[in-house]
C-alpha cells in the first residue's frame, strides 16, 4: 500500500511539473550579474597591484510556448567592464548590447535544453594620460555569437524558478574600422530566474 501511495505522489509531481509548461504560456526573467577583481602580482615579500576591474550584467528575457514543453524567445544582453591600472592614468572601459533569440525544450520536469544565436554592438574607450595631454581612442563594431546549454527549472512557488544553466558559448568580436576579430569561447555555469504566467493544463 505504501509503495502503491509513493507511485502515485511522484506521478502528481511530474504531472504537476509538466504542466507549467503547455502551450501558451510565458516565461519571464533573466540573470542579473556584478563582479570587483583586484590583479596582484607578488614577488618575495613585495606585492604590486597592477589594476582593478569591475563589470556589470543584466540580461532580461521573455518567451513564449508555441507547444507543449517548447518555448521561442529572446532575450537582451547589457554589460559594461571598467579596469584601472595603478601607477598609471590608464584606463580601459567597454560596453556590449546584444540581441539573444532562443528555443527551449524540456526533456523531463524541470529539465531543458536551450539553444541561442546572438547579435549586436560593442563600444571599447581606452583614456591615457601622455604627459598633460589626455588622449582618447574609442573603437566600434559587431557582435555576434551562439551557445547550447542545459539546464534545471527548482520551482520555489508554483509560478516563480530558480534556473542553473551549464553550457558552452561562443562570441566573435569585429572593429569597425578594420579586420580584426576578437573571439572568445567555453564553458559557463550561469544562475536565473524565470516567472512562468498563464493558463496550465
Amino acid at each position: 500500500m505504501r509503495k502503491i501511495v509513493t507511485v502515485i505522489a511522484f506521478a502528481l509531481i511530474g504531472s504537476g511539473a509538466f504542466a507549467q509548461f503547455n502551450q501558451g504560456r510565458m516565461l519571464v526573467g533573466g540573470s542579473l550579474g556584478f563582479s570587483a577583481q583586484t590583479n596582484k602580482t607578488k614577488t618575495d615579500n613585495a606585492t604590486n597591484t597592477n589594476y582593478r576591474m569591475t563589470s556589470f550584467s543584466l540580461t532580461p528575457d521573455f518567451g513564449y510556448f508555441i507547444i507543449d514543453h517548447l518555448a521561442v524567445g529572446a532575450g537582451l544582453g547589457i554589460s559594461t567592464t571598467s579596469t584601472k591600472f595603478d601607477g598609471s592614468d590608464v584606463k580601459n572601459s567597454s560596453s556590449v548590447f546584444t540581441l539573444s533569440p532562443f528555443a527551449r525544450y524540456y526533456v523531463d520536469p524541470g529539465v531543458f535544453l536551450q539553444a541561442n544565436v546572438a547579435f549586436g554592438s560593442h563600444s571599447d574607450k581606452r583614456t591615457d594620460q601622455v604627459g598633460t595631454v589626455t588622449q582618447t581612442v574609442t573603437t566600434k563594431g559587431g557582435v555576434m555569437g551562439w551557445g547550447v546549454a542545459l539546464g534545471y527549472a527548482y520551482f520555489l512557488t508554483d509560478n516563480v524558478a530558480i534556473e542553473p544553466m551549464f553550457g558552452y558559448s561562443s562570441v566573435s568580436a569585429k572593429d569597425k574600422d578594420n579586420d580584426s576579430k576578437d573571439v572568445t569561447g567555453g564553458v559557463y555555469l550561469n544562475v536565473g530566474f524565470q516567472i512562468y504566467l498563464g493558463p496550465r493544463n
